[in-house]
């Protein structure tokens, strides 16, 4: 506590008869009455701050959660399994029927992964020249081959027939998935089965 001097205003102790800056009488002069300082609780402050911080966090963690669960996962439907064709092998041959020689091109392999939904799934096996040249094509749907995978042998993924010897050079198999290509695999053609290669007519009917 202390006594401030009504002639120069300077505080000086409660018990202070006279005032140490300009000496004053002080006798008749009251002590004044000091407010208690306010008491800051900070540990209460910063807990406050902190609880604050962790909800926010909580709440942008949510968020996130579920903008990645709509936006990022799109669905169980969009989520497209890693499928793969492993070659068992790809080979020309031919056969005679009534005295008429036909050539078939076939492709076999193994379809790695298979998709709990097939639906929307192609199997397109591509027949080229060695030039590159796209010779021809046949297209089978993924739900042909579901049966195939309890047993132990390649699944026929392309096979094309023709009355006409084709120099077909290699070939590639490509998984579509609503008509949008997955994956490619390539494969050359094995011609060592071929008992009859004519020497022209390099296209089919």
């Amino acid at each position: 506590m202390s006594k401030t001097c009504p002639n120069c205003g300077v505080n000086s102790p409660d018990n202070a008869k006279f005032c140490i800056e300009c000496a004053y009488s002080l006798e008749d002069v009251p002590v004044n009455k000091e407010e208690k300082p306010v008491k800051t609780d900070t540990a209460s402050d910063s807990g406050s701050a902190l609880g604050g911080i962790i909800l926010i966090a909580i709440i942008a963690i949510a968020v996130v959660a579920v903008g990645f669960f709509i936006f990022g996962s799109g669905g169980s439907d969009n989520v497209q399994p890693n499928i793969t064709i492993t070659f068992d092998q790809a080979y020309a041959s031919d056969y005679e029927s009534n005295g008429k020689i036909s050539y078939t091109y076939t492709v076999n392999g193994y379809i790695n992964n298979y998709p709990d939904n097939d639906a929307g799934y192609m199997i397109k096996t591509i027949y080229y020249d060695s030039n590159g040249s796209q010779i021809t094509s046949t297209v089978r749907k993924l739900s042909d081959f579901k049966g195939d995978e309890k047993y132990s042998f390649a699944s026929t993924l392309g096979s094309y027939y023709t009355d006409n010897y084709i120099d077909i050079d290699h070939v590639s198999v490509q998984i579509l998935k609503d008509n949008v290509v997955l994956d490619e695999f390539n494969s050359t053609m094995d011609k060592n089965r071929l008992t009859s290669v004519p020497n022209s007519n390099n296209s089919s009917k």
